[in-house]
């Protein structure tokens, strides 16, 4: 079971750098902007999946009113991101009472389910 808190105060380190990286993308992209650019844009002209997550992450954390509609893509990813944050802190807690491989497989479990509902979401989206 310690390999298995690892792993969940590592995806929750994970989890912390989106906010962080969020926060301070507006200063690399002015500083460094040959760093903060979408190669999948630049080489096929069309945006990809992930384009704007960051900039509509960043309106949300500094609560920016002027951007004009948060994308239904960044609503489902901020629905995963939330359920991520409960699901990660929850398995953290419950690692240090359970033993065994019951938690893990009840994590992947969870997760199956949340990878075929946000693949049905992204469909419909």
């Amino acid at each position: 079971m310690g390999t298995y808190r690892i792993f969940n105060i590592v995806v929750l380190g994970l989890l912390l750098y989106v906010l962080v990286f969020s926060l301070i993308s507006p200063v690399m992209e002015k500083h460094f902007p040959s760093v903060m650019r979408c190669y999948y844009k630049e080489l096929t002209g069309n945006p990809c999946l992930f384009c704007g997550l960051t900039r509509d992450m960043n309106c949300v954390l500094t609560g920016d009113g002027e951007h004009e509609r948060i994308n239904s893509r960044f609503q489902l990813f901020l629905t995963v991101y939330a359920v991520e944050w409960v699901i990660r802190i929850f398995m953290l807690l419950m690692s240090g009472r359970f033993t065994g491989k019951a938690l893990p497989a009840i994590d992947i479990a969870i997760h199956g389910v949340i990878a075929v509902v946000v693949l049905y979401a992204f469909n419909t989206v």
